[in-house]
């Protein structure tokens, strides 16, 4: 039953909300992440250039390396990515799922995004391609919540952070190399694990950024 609508929630659906002890329900109406935004190119001179995208809460967007498409998350009721292809000036779904898909990474080659979904219940890794064929894959099983940040040149590895309870936010790298057959291929064979290295991994909080994801991209190639 709905008692009141356009509550501001949160990305993990937390409410600005609260009940009385005489029973009084307060709350700030509107929905501050759910506030419909247009994209914009924004020059180094700071001069912004609308991108003609229907409006949407989007947020996070990601330019695909070869330039030609935005990947964004929408915080609307499907919480899901959405791909925008610049030259066709064109919107396309890229998530279906239940529950959140978001914060995403394209590999090199702009065929593919990595993201991270609780379509599985914790939120770990999956990618899909970017033309939008072809079933979702599931990158790891994990029980921590786990967020993509960068893959490496070389479209060999992809940089994230995890979230574990012993060791608070650390930073890991998961290879991408070589094929895995599909858990819902219904052919019986076994799905291997893709290799996951800590890169730093401490009692405290290494939390991703640009900046870090460049160290540990550049620690990997040897420089």
């Amino acid at each position: 039953m709905t008692v009141v609508s356009d509550v501001v929630t949160t990305l993990r659906g937390g409410m600005d909300a609260v009940v009385a002890g005489d029973g009084t329900l307060a709350y700030v109406s509107g929905s501050v992440e759910g506030t419909p935004r247009t994209l914009v190119w924004v020059d180094r001179q700071g001069r912004e250039t609308p991108i003609p995208a229907p409006p949407r809460p989007y947020l996070l967007p990601a330019l695909s390396p070869d330039g030609t498409r935005v990947a964004v998350y929408a915080n609307d009721q499907e919480h899901d990515l959405w791909l925008w292809d610049l030259g066709r000036t064109r919107l396309t779904r890229l998530t279906f799922a239940n529950g959140v898909d978001v914060v995403q990474a394209w590999t090199p080659d702009s065929r593919r995004v990595i993201f991270t979904s609780e379509r599985t219940g914790v939120r770990n890794l999956f990618w899909q391609a970017a033309n939008v064929t072809g079933a979702v894959e599931r990158l790891t099983e994990s029980p921590n919540t786990q967020y993509p940040s960068a893959v490496s040149p070389d479209g060999r590895r992809l940089i994230f952070s995890e979230m574990a309870p012993t060791t608070a936010d650390d930073v890991m790298a998961l290879e991408l190399e070589g094929t895995r057959p599909s858990a819902s291929s219904g052919r019986g064979e076994p799905v291997e694990p893709r290799r996951v290295t800590p890169l730093v991994q401490t009692a405290l909080s290494e939390r991703k950024r640009d900046h870090l994801a460049r160290r540990s991209l550049a620690r990997l190639r040897g420089e």
